[in-house]
């Protein structure tokens, strides 16, 4: 037995840094909160994709606490196996080894379920990245058309209908921006791996048809709206975009075009050509209601 106890040491010695870093990031995170306070109490707008970096933050943080989590139950499962191991050899009673088997099995499904659901986190992670990145590449788009006169806003939150991608204001309209990240795959039935046919209603990708993102514009469209007319003492019509990074988009002959879909790189020369629609006066109510409404990240 005593070789068997020193393989357990040796174990329990390569699980100790585990657990040893999994009980300093819990403490330094709690003392974090308690002490520490941002250098000026004036809040900042937020950042494009601000909430899918904060969910990007989160996944990771529980990524890695599952991880911990595995890592800790397999060496304590293992060192169980050891044990078991010894009993056997030993030729031990029954209900000695039966106790064992009881003790060891829960740690070892735990591991299991932990490792499991530290690969669903990290799939996750990897979806949540994709959409970072197209809000990104959407507000860089936005970027280009500041020289036209629109300003915009990022990740603006509603009280009912989850956030808002992206809004830009200008003289020629207020445009509510939806934008879908998705990835590329072969191409099917005929139709090019990159384009992304569009009949008023629907998304027709590949391998897929997608109708909610036209229907979540416009009913963010309509709740901008809304809020606006509320805040402002005006009527504001808001159109809605779906903005596609890095596909192509074909639309249809016919149908009906409530929702217009783009590529991010036709974006800026889209809302550059726009007809003027609003005086400054109005522009400028509309843009210190959003702000309001947008500014709410801490420094």
């Amino acid at each position: 037995m005593k070789f068997d106890l020193s393989m357990i040491s040796v174990l329990l010695a390569t699980l100790a840094p585990a657990l040893a870093l999994f009980l300093a990031i819990t403490w330094d995170r709690r003392q974090r909160r308690q002490t520490e306070k941002p250098p000026q109490s004036e809040k900042l707008l937020r950042p494009p994709g601000y909430s899918l970096s904060l969910r990007l933050d989160e996944t990771f943080d529980r990524l890695i606490e599952r991880a911990l989590m595995a890592s800790v139950l397999s060496a304590i499962s293992s060192a169980g196996v050891i044990a078991l191991a010894g009993l056997l050899g030993a030729h031990a009673p029954v209900s000695y080894v039966a106790l064992c088997l009881l003790a060891v099995a829960p740690f070892a499904a735990g591991s299991v379920w932990a490792a499991l659901r530290a690969f669903r986190l990290f799939n996750e992670a990897q979806n949540i990245r994709l959409g970072l990145r197209g809000e990104q590449a959407v507000a860089e788009a936005l970027s280009e058309a500041a020289d036209s006169g629109f300003r915009a806003f990022h990740d603006l939150q509603t009280d009912s209908n989850g956030n808002l991608d992206h809004v830009a204001i200008g003289t020629c309209g207020v445009f509510l921006i939806e934008t879908k990240a998705r990835r590329k795959r072969d191409g099917y039935n005929g139709q090019a791996a990159h384009e992304v046919l569009f009949d008023g209603e629907a998304l027709q990708f590949p391998r897929s048809r997608e109708t909610k993102p036209i229907e979540q514009a416009k009913r963010n469209a309509a709740w901008l709206a809304d809020y606006l007319r509320n805040e402002t003492g005006d009527p504001v019509e808001v159109f809605p975009l779906v903005v596609l990074p890095g596909w192509f988009v074909k639309k249809s002959e016919r149908g009906n075009f409530r929702v217009n879909v783009m590529n991010a790189n036709y974006l800026p020369g889209f809302l550059e050509r726009q007809a003027k629609k609003l005086e400054p006066a109005q522009v400028r109510r509309i843009i210190t209601a959003i702000d309001k409404k947008c500014r709410d990240v801490e420094f």
